[in-house]
């Protein structure tokens, strides 16, 4: 029987008496002939070449030195501590390394593949319709805090719920928050969302806007108005995804936006006293002082974010997730171990089954590569069986009475 085979099918598989080679030869058969990720733990010198082999090594500080600490990628001073680091501390920042990552490029997205939908009206020319310093401080400042505020203060449940349901732990390790068709789904949705960034403002303000100084817009008017909606649409996407809330997290959602509206307040007057940036002079008070303008400010976000809306409510209400069905009982101020012990047990079952019928499969299989004839399988019956050593003190019809004390007794 393969090797492999066999402890794939198992829960735990203990490997006595072995050297440290063998120990990494362990870790590097399984990191060839499956896509799982591997994880190498030791406290001594002996550990080391099994923590280098594995995708993620972590030495525990003790009596033995520190080669297994130097050697690994976390330290912990227990072995205890490892159910921290996995269960909580490594399923939380693998969805906020996931969340900042694909926010990052969704929110990049929003704003440059609008200058392509800019190119075909200008006729290729090479003209842009955000002002440079926008365009530079757009990841420098207006939308830094967001993807911060995801990467640091974001969770999805407490930390007791993480600890007594090890099952929510399987989100990262079937990467299902992280894959090729995830990062496809945010890079369409930021393509979808530059078109609705784009294209509405240019229909709302496709005959112009007349002031009272009989000057019309120009192509940076036009350009600050879509850069103030791509900003407060990329914020309020991070909102979107946002299942932790705290002060601090209300800070870099809105006063991302908040700043970008000072900042322009501010930047379209620098022009007076230094000669920079002329084309930006009085923008503020132009787009300040039209109200399709702020008519717009409310619809086009909106029009871009309500289908995310209603897609993540219709999932959340009609398939959700473990994890979710655990925010809700947390939310309801109740124990979502119990609830969820129930509604996964038959899974539970399941897998068990599955388990048992692989191994008996490769068993069977093996015995009849080596030319053994498995033993047919009896008759099925129903009755009672019982160890009992042959002229026992003991007679049958005792031991029958004392397991059927409130039956009719046999006689005999």
């Amino acid at each position: 029987m393969d090797f492999f085979q066999l402890a794939h099918a198992c829960k735990s598989v203990i490997c006595c008496r072995v050297s440290p080679s063998q120990k990494a030869e362990v870790v590097e058969l399984v990191k060839s002939r499956s896509k799982a990720i591997t994880l190498a733990i030791g406290d001594g010198a002996n550990d080391v070449a099994m923590i280098q082999a594995a995708h993620i090594g972590i030495g525990i500080t003790g009596v033995e030195g520190l080669q297994a600490a130097c050697a690994a990628d976390y330290t912990i001073a227990q072995f205890r501590f490892l159910v921290n680091l996995l269960f909580v501390h490594g399923a939380r920042n693998y969805k906020r390394l996931v969340d900042v990552i694909l926010y990052s490029f969704y929110k990049n997205i929003c704003l440059y593949v609008i200058q392509v939908w800019f190119a075909f009206q200008n006729g290729f020319s090479g003209q842009i319709l955000f002002e440079k310093w926008c365009i530079g401080f757009y990841n420098v400042f207006f939308t830094s805090a967001p993807p911060g505020s995801l990467g640091l203060l974001n969770f999805q449940c407490s930390k007791r719920s993480r600890l007594n349901i090890p099952t929510l732990y399987k989100d990262s390790q079937s990467r299902r928050h992280f894959n090729i068709k995830v990062f496809w789904q945010w890079a369409f949705n930021g393509i979808y969302h530059s078109l609705l960034l784009y294209w509405l403002p240019v229909f709302f303000f496709k005959h112009d806007a007349v002031f009272g100084t009989g000057q019309s817009g120009d192509n940076f008017f036009i350009g600050n108005i879509v850069y103030t909606f791509t900003v407060v649409t990329v914020c309020l996407k991070a909102a979107l995804i946002t299942t932790a809330w705290d002060f601090l997290t209300h800070i870099a959602i809105w006063g991302s936006i908040l700043l970008w509206f000072v900042f322009l307040a501010i930047y379209s007057q620098v022009w007076k006293f230094v000669p920079f940036s002329a084309e930006m002079y009085g923008l503020a008070n132009w787009i300040y002082s039209c109200p399709a303008f702020w008519l717009s400010l409310f619809l086009v976000p909106l029009a871009c974010l309500l289908r995310d809306f209603v897609w993540t409510s219709l999932r959340r209400t009609v398939s959700p997730s473990l994890v979710e069905h655990v925010q809700e009982q947390e939310l309801k101020n109740e124990d979502p171990s119990l609830y969820i012990t129930l509604q996964y047990k038959r899974s539970k079952s399941q897998e068990n089954i599955e388990r048992t019928k692989m191994l008996t499969g490769m068993m069977v299989h093996d015995a009849s590569s080596m030319g053994i004839v498995p033993p047919q399988q009896p008759a099925e019956t129903h009755g009672y069986a019982f160890s009992q050593e042959e002229r026992g003190i003991i007679s049958q019809a005792q031991l029958v009475r004392f397991y059927h004390s409130i039956r009719r007794k046999p006689t005999g």
